[in-house]
């Protein structure tokens, strides 16, 4: 796996606008904080950060996003080690040293204690001593660093981008889980976009926050002139209201003491279901845990639509107590993740079986206690 130093920027953010996007802006002043050991300078208006390490260097700010919501982040910058034919020096943790060319640098996304997301900007001359075939292009390349370095996709670009020292702008739109990377000189062009696969999902699943920043390579001097953030509070995928602080481990210590009979893992036991109306999401495995008003029915396991939606730890339905003793009325999340709410009656049976009704639906699902040995 590649090596990084990580460090954090404070951003003392700006409210610019307040309609459906929040909008970040880090000029001026708020990049002081950088840890002057990376030889980060404030020059002006412009935050420099030379790297003379053979390991990139990250830099993220210290806004928290929501992982499930749309946002756009976008900055102004240029390499200043980006000159033709110009070698610039690293050292590497043992005090070796060697020489490197082609530098990149560009801004990292969904960045957690797992990893992130990297689009890396480098420039390259085809045939550096023979003018007459030589061409100078830009390499924009959009890494997955989760627990690894790839290259998901790349493009070549030989115009509208500065090739030099001078300014790019550079911007990620998270949207729809596809991610599209723009770039250009004078006015940001869609290059790259790229549809997030399952997998892909998945990895962010259960993250409750990921962070923006940008990063300087190995040899790269980046020079940032303005990085704004912006993401729509309204965009929130359904996922993200189901969260709970419950994990597999939390839920067998909250259970090992407690004294409620029905608190603790159930089982999928059968069902009796009008398939017209309501499908089976999977067999499910099911923890309660008791609330003041009845009980969270958490997810365990067994999900098999929409398997890739679910962990563990996710609410899968809610109970209110009514004031019948066992009878409850509920809410129920659908392998969609969204709320059945219309009629949903839950009742203990003999205090082992616990019964799911959905008589609009005409159908029943019902679990089995799991009684511990």
């Amino acid at each position: 796996m590649r090596a990084y130093t990580i460090i954090s920027l404070v951003i003392a953010s700006a409210l610019l606008q307040a309609h459906a996007f929040t909008f970040y802006n880090t000029r001026h002043n708020n990049f002081e904080s950088i840890n002057s050991n990376y030889d980060a300078t404030l020059n002006d208006d412009f935050l420099q950060l030379d790297n003379s390490t053979d390991n990139n260097i990250i830099v993220t700010d210290t806004t928290l996003i929501d992982a499930f919501k749309s946002y756009k982040y976008y900055i102004k910058f240029a390499n200043l080690h980006n000159k033709e034919g110009k070698s610039y020096k690293i050292t590497d943790s043992h005090g070796k040293s060697r020489s490197i060319t082609s530098t990149e640098c560009g801004l990292v996304f969904n960045h957690t204690s797992k990893g992130c997301w990297r689009v890396a900007v480098s420039c390259s001359n085809s045939s550096l001593y023979n003018e007459s075939v030589d061409s100078r292009t830009m390499t924009v390349k959009l890494i997955n660093d989760y627990g690894g370095c790839t290259v998901v996709k790349q493009v070549t670009l030989d115009g509208s981008v500065d090739l030099d020292e001078g300014y790019n702008y550079l911007g990620v739109n998270i949207e729809n889980n596809t991610i599209t990377v723009k770039i250009g000189r004078d006015q940001l062009k869609e290059v790259l976009s790229y549809p997030l696969s399952t997998s892909d999902i998945e990895t962010a699943t259960g993250l409750p926050s990921v962070k923006v920043g940008y990063f300087a390579g190995p040899g790269s001097k980046i020079s940032l002139e303005r990085a704004v953030l912006s993401f729509d509070d309204q965009a929130q995928h359904p996922a993200a209201a189901l969260e709970t602080q419950w994990t597999r481990e939390a839920l067998d210590r909250h259970f090992a003491t407690s004294k409620n009979p029905y608190e603790g893992y159930w089982t999928y036991l059968d069902r009796d279901m009008e398939d017209r109306w309501l499908k089976l999401g999977g067999r499910y495995t099911i923890a309660l845990v008791e609330t003041q008003n009845g009980y969270d029915v958490i997810y365990v396991d067994g999900a098999q639509v929409k398997k890739s939606m679910w962990h563990i730890g996710m609410r899968k339905a809610e109970l209110t107590q009514t004031i019948f003793t066992d009878n409850f009325t509920g809410q129920w999340f659908d392998a969609t993740m969204q709320p059945i709410t219309e009629d949903v009656y839950v009742t203990f049976e003999s205090g082992v079986i616990l019964n799911f009704k959905f008589p609009v639906y005409k159908s029943q699902i019902r679990f089995s206690k799991v009684l511990n040995d």
